[in-house]
């Protein structure tokens, strides 16, 4: 099969293209630097281009047998809307015109479980994205529906734009601030929610094996509660971590507060259905393994005493 892949140098293609390869697909990857892709991929046919242009900025027709969206931004904020909606919803529409435009049969779609609330520009774009795939009239489209997306511990440190690196080096950095002589942090939120994370390899494994249409969670059926990540997130960061829904702030937690104020929703508590029944439920050495591997420069493990 001769597949098209957008997004495939980011975090969940670094996982889908080795286990599409290792079915047997052809697989020609639309990315913005050709030398980044092909370190990562060498063997992969490349193109460049941009999933916010026209006709996705190519120069001639592809003719795949299928296409895996993966392209998306996942900033929470509103510093950024215009480029957050552009990848999230135009790029889709971009990608429907070229799917449609090269009589492609079957698109996959990596969209997101968090479209219900419309918290922020990215729950809006990918909401808005989601039902324009559903709509766009392809023969055989499949849309993946993911939880927070946290790597394998190979790789971990170099995908510092994840949604948690971006909270875990929040963290760090009010702890290892000059002058912060506890190394504590109280954070806004429910101790006995969840967070619905799920390994990389996890999702990209069902990915890689969907055969059939529709509409699947790829999301933990067994999520790890706010109490245990602040256990095992403190453990690490050799800190007092807790979520707690009212406190008074200290200076220190107004400062993170501000900061983290888009991942502050999300602290709330979710429930989702998941298509990834039997899912080992996530260890505290694996939460671990990726807060150190989060944290490389930060200079947070020398300043507090670790190796």
């Amino acid at each position: 099969m001769n597949i098209f892949i957008t997004g495939a140098t980011g975090q969940l293609g670094r996982e889908l293209v080795p286990r599409l390869l290792a079915r047997g697909a052809r697989l020609t990857l639309l990315v913005r630097g050709l030398e980044k892709a092909a370190r990562l991929f060498p063997g992969c046919a490349l193109v460049r281009g941009d999933v916010t242009a026209a006709g996705l900025g190519l120069d001639r027709p592809q003719r795949p047998d299928a296409v895996y969206h993966l392209a998306g931004d996942i900033d929470l904020g509103s510093a950024h809307n215009e480029r957050v909606w552009a990848v999230n919803f135009q790029g889709a529409a971009n990608v429907l015109a070229f799917c449609r435009e090269n009589s492609v049969p079957a698109l996959f779609y990596a969209g997101t479980a968090y479209t219900e609330k419309g918290r922020n520009i990215y729950e809006k774009s990918k909401k808005a994205a989601e039902r324009l795939v559903e709509a766009g009239g392809i023969g055989r489209t499949t849309i993946f529906k993911l939880g927070i997306l946290v790597p394998e511990e190979s790789g971990a440190g170099e995908l510092s734009a994840s949604a948690l690196s971006q909270f875990v080096n929040g963290i760090a950095r009010v702890l290892g601030r000059p002058g912060q002589e506890e190394r504590a942090l109280r954070i806004k939120g429910l101790p006995g929610a969840t967070l619905n994370l799920v390994p990389t390899g996890l999702a990209a494994g069902f990915m890689a094996a969907a055969a059939k249409p529709g509409k699947f969670w790829l999301t933990h059926p067994e999520p790890v509660k706010l109490e245990e990540l602040a256990r095992w997130m403190g453990e690490a960061l050799k800190a007092r971590l807790s979520f707690e829904p009212e406190f008074r702030m200290t200076p220190a937690e107004a400062l993170f507060h501000r900061a983290a104020k888009p991942f502050l929703p999300y602290l709330q508590g979710d429930d989702f259905p998941s298509h990834l029944a039997g899912a080992p439920r996530l260890s505290a050495e694996f939460i671990k393994k990726i807060v150190a591997a989060y944290l490389p420069k930060t200079g947070y493990f020398s300043a507090a005493g670790q190796p």
